[in-house]
């Protein structure tokens, strides 16, 4: 194998990977973006929460769904135009649900398929981003 043909090759590891992570990036953002429509939707009362209307809802849960609803959608447009910041807050709001569901599960309750899905959907971004870091620091090249 010559060097042109391992650059090559090398360059279109490097683009799989980084297209592997947008595609993926892409996708949570779209999920984000219909949990905050969806948590608009019950502040404006075109549909109900799991816990009732939202002017039935307890303080806490009004704070919540408030909260999620912008964090939500700016975490889907920040994942959607692939800017790190996106990447933050969208890990902050799955981070904020999960401790909603299980630290102060006396609060909200438990949710276990939104827990599953932001435990699940972390895991794997964590995992596709050290993939892309490896092949981006692959064999041969220097590291910074």
């Amino acid at each position: 194998m010559t060097i042109k043909e391992n650059d090559t090759s090398s360059q279109q590891s490097e683009d799989r990977a980084a297209l592997i992570l947008a595609i993926y990036g892409r996708g949570i953002a779209i999920v984000m973006m219909l949990l905050g429509l969806r948590h608009w939707a019950v502040i404006l009362g075109l549909t109900q929460s799991s816990v009732g209307s939202f002017e039935a809802m307890t303080t806490d849960w009004k704070l919540a769904t408030m909260h999620l609803a912008v964090v939500d959608l700016v975490a889907a447009v920040g994942l959607w135009q692939r800017v790190a910041w996106g990447n933050v807050v969208w890990i902050y709001a799955a981070l904020a649900v999960v401790a909603m569901h299980t630290l102060f599960i006396g609060v909200f309750g438990s949710d276990t398929l939104i827990v599953v899905f932001h435990s699940v959907t972390l895991a794997v971004y964590l995992m596709l981003y050290i993939l892309e870091r490896r092949v981006l620091a692959g064999p041969g090249k220097k590291k910074a």
